[in-house]
């Protein structure tokens, strides 16, 4: 699956992206300044043009995810997952009770405010590892059978000491060591810059997110200046 990655807080900005040919939008509220009535209202957006919409968090946050689960999100995005304690975390807030959460149940939109049956399966989690440590916890992290684990290559490469490097051999040994772990169609990855060159690292992924609207926007601009 192909995604789009949205960080400008607009939901004019996800109509556009959804006029692309991708499977879904990544509104990311790590690096985005998204308020919970327009993160909500994009949500509506892209779901409202038949695209996935994904979610990521900085971290396991209860209010925001249930705010995101109720919305009626199709997954959500972890960043920076290391340890088992984060991964106990993500599965109680966003699993009903059935599925050993504590994820609580109310007429929301994602079951059309009760209308609809009152489904309690948990939307796809992402966890997303982007750091040495996370790399190195990678059976632990496996073990709580996420549905995706997600490569962040900026954050790795830099946590390696080498930002930006992605031919880097400690860079790809971790990329392998990974892939010694996870089947490669729980593979995810967010490929912001340099796509047509990066994107054979990662083909076979289960979740491929391509650029950026705000890099976009910048090259653009760049072309016609």
């Amino acid at each position: 699956m192909k995604f789009a990655w949205q960080q400008i807080p607009s939901p004019v900005v996800s109509e556009i992206l959804c006029n692309t040919m991708v499977d879904g939008i990544v509104i990311d509220t790590e690096h985005g300044f998204f308020n919970n009535e327009t993160l909500f209202t994009c949500i509506q957006v892209i779901e409202g043009c038949g695209k996935l919409c994904y979610v990521r968090l900085t971290e396991p946050n209860k209010t925001l995810a249930r705010a995101c689960l109720d919305a009626g999100v199709d997954g959500i995005i972890f960043s920076t997952v290391e340890t088992e304690e984060q991964c106990r975390k993500i599965n109680e807030i966003c699993k009903f009770p059935h599925y050993g959460g504590k994820r609580g149940l109310g007429l929301v939109r994602q079951n059309r405010w009760g209308i609809a049956p009152l489904v309690t399966y948990p939307p796809r989690i992402v966890a997303q590892v982007e750091t040495k440590t996370g790399i190195d916890n990678i059976k632990k992290i496996f073990s709580y059978d996420f549905d995706y684990y997600m490569i962040g290559p900026y954050d790795l490469s830099a946590s390696l000491g080498d930002p930006g490097n992605f031919d880097n051999k400690e860079y790809l040994d971790a990329l392998s060591s990974v892939k010694e772990v996870v089947p490669l169609h729980q593979m995810a990855v967010h490929i912001p810059t340099d796509v047509k060159n990066q994107l054979k690292k990662y083909q076979d992924y289960g979740i491929i997110a391509v650029g950026m609207d705000t890099t976009g926007l910048l090259e653009f601009y760049k072309e016609i200046t």
